[in-house]
């Protein structure tokens, strides 16, 4: 049997609606329209995960990134045994492959990479008899465009396009949810910009198959990773961030693979990863038991889902876990770590910017706008909004018709609800609508339970799944295979919801035998108003033999005014071997006020020593350091991420509390 080509055309930061064959008159994607009338479009797409890693190693292995422990971003983990990347599949069965994108969290060998193609345009010259899977990466729409400075949205602007083409920031749509600002307009202009620029190179793809006549027999695919990179889009569990094209071209002869005729648009519920065990439709390849991806297309098509559920967990060095489930009329949302802002914490207002000059209102904006006590503007991507102070700042603050919204608050909601047929923007949040309750608790039993069938690994520490793992040589997914208490250990999760009954089950639950229902314990006794007697229940947890337990210990402590108790956690978990313990330490002292981190001096020599420390992770995981075709990923997070985003700043921050100098 003939086996079709398959080309992956892949867009960064994009939201389904950003297209012109999604409904976006301001856009223009002459060539993308042109791919979906004569394919089809699915218009309810979404992706397992908001953020880039967790999302493209969701695709390439056709498991949820929080089965297989993948589920933070930028981190490496060790594969276990029958689960293969889709290429090494392909490329088993004969066909040229492309190397998979070296944005995903798994380990892939030099060994393994040599069986690949490095080029994206090997199948333009390429005279082998073989079926080709080649993948495109666009990345001009990547969210970075959206923290550019004027000058320099202009300048890239200009680059791209004749100037009769480029986008009037004058006439862009803005979201309602977005300050409408200047700069902003600026930046959403140039957003267009890229996705015009972007739409050109699908066109001169897909010219260049009609003139190599490979179209004939070339399956073409075009989808993004999540949604696009302005506020509530990329990283945040909303529509914005989850919903993307996704498109599909069949030629003459592969049509009976198609689900429906040329031009249709098909709105059941699909995740990218379903691409997985599609594409292996496609090649005729059979389809393994074990993962989780359904195939969408083709004589043996899988059942269509009533509803797709999405995961958000760590972002860098933010700690988070989000869990989200999707009907064609509602988007509920479940925050289970809701003191903590949607808001990241870059300290400075820039990845890399100078610390400002003392006395002037930018060392004032430094010193105090990440956090949560004392906060005049939240950013919840990092520098969109600081990055360029004073310009996105209207007086002392955002103003108030943007701050109702969960992402400029100060803690979030437990849970949101969305009807998203009467507000496709999601900006009414149902939650708290009595006559919804039903409709709430439906969708909470139906995402929890999801989460028990995968075995979510977010519902253990991050830290604490690679002390488990090292019984299992490493491998994140043996941890959630060996787990026996997920149902304990998510009702614990879930306790803080319910009030005073959940406060006192939690203050029980400090003594679990679950060092996992303990994090839990105490991670959710953060969410209520601090009181001595709780205060109490927690310290002896500093002495906890789990790191994760302790450190979230020492985080309600500090934050309640008992900082000088906490010096031996936080020492602990900066001195530890494993690179997301010392980075978690640190992120729970970069949430804290200059008022609380000021007993903290006796960690400047600690964290002076582990701002230098080499390690990254266990032992298990050194082979694959040394063969792993990308290290510079997890050296990037440990220097970078780990070191200087976080304990360096940290560092300084308290060595300012102290009146010290730097």
């Amino acid at each position: 049997m003939e086996k079709p080509n398959i080309l992956w055309i892949s867009n960064h930061d994009s939201s389904a609606w950003n297209f012109g064959c999604y409904g976006d008159e301001y856009g223009h994607t002459p060539n993308i329209d042109r791919l979906a009338a004569e394919g089809v479009q699915y218009s309810n797409a979404f992706t397992a995960g908001p953020i880039c890693s967790p999302s493209r190693t969701s695709i390439y292995t056709g498991m949820y990134p929080t089965t297989l422990g993948t589920h933070h971003h930028r981190s490496i983990v060790i594969r276990p045994k029958g689960v293969k990347l889709l290429s090494k599949i392909l490329t088993d069965a004969g066909y040229i492959c492309t190397e998979p994108d070296s944005d995903i969290n798994l380990y892939i060998s030099k060994e393994e990479c040599q069986q690949y193609q490095n080029s994206s345009d090997f199948w333009k010259t390429s005279n082998e008899n073989k079926p080709f899977f080649s993948y495109y990466k666009l990345s001009d729409s990547h969210a970075s465009v959206f923290k550019l400075t004027p000058t320099d949205a202009r300048e890239q602007r200009s680059s791209l396009l004749e100037d009769e083409e480029l986008h009037d920031p004058k006439d862009v749509p803005v979201p309602t949810f977005v300050p409408d600002t200047a700069l902003f307009r600026e930046r959403m202009a140039l957003f267009y910009d890229a996705l015009s620029n972007v739409d050109k190179r699908v066109g001169t793809i897909l010219n260049k198959l009609e003139e190599l006549k490979l179209n004939e027999n070339t399956i073409v695919v075009f989808w993004a990773d999540h949604g696009t990179g302005y506020p509530r889009g990329k990283i945040h569990t909303y529509d914005d961030g989850l919903r993307i094209p996704l498109i599909i071209r069949f030629p003459e002869k592969f049509q009976h693979l198609a689900p429906a005729l040329p031009g249709t648009v098909i709105d059941e519920l699909v995740l990218h990863m379903d691409l997985y065990a599609t594409t292996l439709q496609f090649a005729n390849i059979p389809i393994s038991g074990c993962i989780q991806s359904r195939n969408l297309c083709g004589p043996h098509k899988d059942e269509p889902r009533d509803f797709v559920c999405s995961a958000r967990d760590r972002l860098d060095n933010n700690p988070e876990m989000i869990r989200t489930i999707r009907t064609k009329k509602y988007r509920y949302i479940r925050n289970f770590l809701p003191h903590q802002p949607y808001a990241s914490f870059y300290p400075d207002g820039g990845y890399f910017s100078p610390i400002p000059e003392e006395g002037t209102p930018e060392r004032d904006f430094w010193e105090t706008s990440c956090l949560p006590s004392q906060q005049r503007i939240h950013d919840p991507d990092g520098v969109f909004l600081m990055y360029s102070f004073p310009s996105m700042l209207n007086g002392h603050g955002l103003p108030k018709k943007y701050q109702k919204y969960p992402i400029w608050q100060a803690r979030k909601p437990f849970e949101e609800l969305y009807d998203i047929e009467n507000d496709p923007e999601s900006i009414h949040n149902l939650a708290g609508d009595p006559t919804l309750n039903n409709t709430i608790d439906e969708l909470r039993s139906k995402l929890f339970d999801w989460m028990i069938e995968i075995e979510d690994l977010g519902l253990i520490d991050e830290t604490e799944i690679i002390v488990r793992a090292s019984a299992y040589g490493g491998i994140n997914r043996e941890v959630g295979i060996h787990c026996t208490n997920f149902s304990r250990i998510l009702e614990t999760a879930d306790l803080a919801r319910l009030g005073t009954v959940g406060q006192q089950e939690l203050i029980t639950r400090l003594e679990d035998s679950d060092s996992a229902v303990r994090y839990w314990a105490v991670t959710g006794l953060s969410s209520y108003q601090f009181d001595l007697y709780t205060i109490n229940q927690i310290l002896p947890c500093l002495d906890d033999e789990s790191i994760s337990v302790s450190l979230a210990a020492a985080n309600y402590l500090v934050r309640a005014g008992k900082g000088s108790e906490t010096i031996a956690s936080f020492t602990k978990g900066l001195k530890s071997d494993i690179l997301w313990a010392r980075i978690r330490a640190g992120a729970y002292l970069s949430y804290c006020s200059r008022s609380q981190l000021r007993p903290m001096a006796p960690l400047i020599p600690v964290l002076q020593k582990a701002i230098k420390k080499e390690t990254i992770l266990g032992p298990e995981h050194e082979h694959y350091i040394q063969v792993d075709q990308f290290p510079g990923m997890l050296n990037s997070q440990r220097d970078v991420i780990g070191n200087e985003w976080v304990l360096n700043r940290v560092m300084k921050r308290i060595q300012l509390a102290t009146d010290e100098k730097i």
